[in-house]
């Protein structure tokens, strides 16, 4: 039998209520795009401090986490047979192909391939 490669289907939350703020934030579209530093000026806390904590709480750089979030909402609709160009730029990609290799680098394969295994 092979062995089916570990993906990383979780999404770990932080218990700083500062933290989950910034993470119930990215949730909404017209925070999304929304960097640490603009968050830190909207909570009062340096970009340092948030980048520290986002690390120590979720064992992810704060890029690493939002960019997993974002790939993770885009499974349902992919699932449901959308269009990954449309996915991709619902989930605040630029392009297709950026969608699709951050897509294989979490996923270890592109979104066609992830859904007909």
């Amino acid at each position: 039998l092979r062995a089916a490669p570990e993906v990383a289907l979780m999404l770990p939350l932080p218990q700083d209520a500062r933290l989950r703020e910034v993470c119930l934030g990215l949730e909404d579209a017209r925070l999304r795009q929304l960097g640490l530093g603009e968050w830190g000026e909207r909570l009062g806390v340096s970009e340092k401090t948030l980048s520290r904590l986002f690390l120590r709480e979720t064992g992810l750089s704060f890029r690493a986490w939002r960019q997993r979030q974002r790939l993770l909402d885009a499974l349902t609709p992919l699932e449901q047979g959308e269009r990954v160009t449309d996915v991709a730029l619902a989930c605040g990609y630029d392009s297709l192909s950026a969608f699709i290799a951050a897509f294989r680098r979490q996923f270890g394969a592109t979104p066609g391939e992830f859904f007909r295994e």
